[in-house]
């Protein structure tokens, strides 16, 4: 007759056999909260407002409250019909080790939710995936961010019906604003600025990466 009690041994070969069933629950549980939260959270619409995602393993969003009403501020004065700027975590592992990072970044993404994202190295590999980078080339062309000491990041990117490849310039590398680290935010080392191609306001989002990096460059300073 097979031993069925509930022993330390039984209890360790079914979370063996199973863990990826308790996984799976996790992850969907992660989602489908997290699509509830965004259906019935009272916020300021889309359009109105910059959202900056920090996707990776940590961050924290409360010390860059003052750069954000500073960014609100001076994006007034060009558009008043902004409301808010506001910089929110989005923790992102290696998916090899976590997946659900994975999960939810796609899910801001087919939500349309997130102008801009500061990402870590394996963040930004998920972006350039899924098309989510807004190319700059004509921005950076035209001046964009020229005077920031941003160094540009290029990505070469294949389009899945034709088969053709094509670089272009996918974001910025944030190693010079050590602000971010100083600040105790996020790790700046070996992360990317990405302008998020399906963003309500790419002219506001470019300014605001404008301000940011301007803002950044002088809290270092001081």
């Amino acid at each position: 007759m097979p031993d069925t009690g509930l022993t330390w041994y039984n209890l360790k070969e079914h979370l063996r056999k199973f863990c990826w069933v308790y996984a799976a629950i996790i992850a969907v549980t992660l989602v489908v909260g997290n699509l509830l939260w965004l259906s019935t959270e009272p916020r300021v619409p889309e359009n109105e407002r910059i959202l900056i995602y920090m996707a990776a393993e940590w961050s924290n969003p409360e010390p860059l409250k003052d750069i954000a009403a500073d960014m609100l501020k001076k994006l007034q004065s060009e558009d008043d019909t902004l409301r808010e700027v506001a910089f929110e975590s989005l923790t992102f592992a290696d998916p090899e080790r976590e997946y659900t990072g994975v999960m939810l970044l796609m899910t801001r993404l087919a939500v349309g939710e997130g102008d801009i994202f500061l990402a870590n190295e394996k963040a930004m590999e998920a972006l350039v995936r899924a098309g989510a980078c807004l190319p700059l080339d004509e921005y950076r062309a035209a001046g964009w961010l020229n005077d920031s000491g941003l160094e540009p990041y290029y990505a070469t990117v294949t389009d899945e019906e034709t088969g053709e490849s094509a670089t272009l310039l996918a974001g910025f590398k944030l190693d010079s604003l050590t602000a971010l680290r100083e600040m105790e935010a996020f790790d700046n080392a070996g992360a990317y600025l990405v302008i998020a191609a399906n963003g309500e306001n790419i002219e506001a989002s470019l300014r605001a990466a404008e301000f940011m990096a301007e803002d950044l460059k002088e809290e270092a300073a001081q």
